[in-house]
């Protein structure tokens, strides 16, 4: 595993799908793996329906907890038109991996569609991975743990560009909820398989020397 100086992550979405579970997850994860993690949630509404971002910094060289736009290596997007509202964080090359899930805001009259926002998002200078993270836990009886699914996806990428090794999911072992352990790790599992079968030898190349530039 290699030594990681300054990975920048933010993570959207709406109240109730589970950002900062997830984001505690992540840092816990490196922290077990005795490197650095500042979280920071700054901006939006928890409640359920409202507007989320949440940042991620991970390494050595990371002294505040807020990331500028341009500046995050990697976006997890848990719902479509949250994803495309916060795109703009992404530096050029960054990563966005994003659920093909999409949440109409309550008591608007939006007619955005899913293909008109992914859409959008594939015309950015940013790479662009998408997952069914929601029809995942739903097939395993976890409806609510899509950010389980992202968080596999998000260390499969990590894997992928060789930044971890597997003996990561040890340490995932450790930090995921007891209940429901045995779907989760399936789910995690899940993610991991899945963000990898979206990529081939040309695209992790790349999106290493994105993701490594500042080790």
């Amino acid at each position: 595993m290699e030594r990681i100086r300054e990975l920048n992550l933010v993570i959207t979405g709406v109240g109730g799908q589970g950002q900062l579970f997830l984001s505690r997850v992540i840092s816990e994860t490196f922290l077990r793996l005795g490197i650095p993690s500042l979280v920071a949630e700054t901006h939006g509404m928890s409640q359920r329906g409202g507007s989320v971002i949440v940042h991620v910094r991970i390494g050595d060289a990371v002294k505040a907890p807020t990331i500028p736009q341009k500046q995050a290596e990697i976006m997890i997007g848990m719902e479509l038109i949250e994803a495309a509202r916060y795109v703009d964080y992404l530096r050029d090359g960054g990563v966005a991996i994003v659920n093909e899930k999409l949440i109409t805001p309550p008591g608007r009259n939006v007619k955005l569609k899913e293909d008109d926002l992914l859409k959008y998002l594939r015309e950015k200078p940013i790479k662009l991975l998408t997952v069914r993270s929601s029809q995942r836990a739903v097939s395993l009886g976890i409806p609510l743990s899509a950010n389980v699914h992202m968080f596999g996806a998000f260390i499969g990428l990590l894997e992928a560009v060789r930044t971890l090794d597997s003996s990561v999911d040890d340490v995932v072992k450790s930090v995921l909820p007891r209940r429901f352990l045995d779907q989760n790790l399936l789910l995690y599992r899940a993610g991991k398989e899945d963000i990898k079968k979206e990529l081939n030898l040309e695209e992790i190349e790349k999106i290493k020397k994105i993701l490594t530039e500042k080790y």
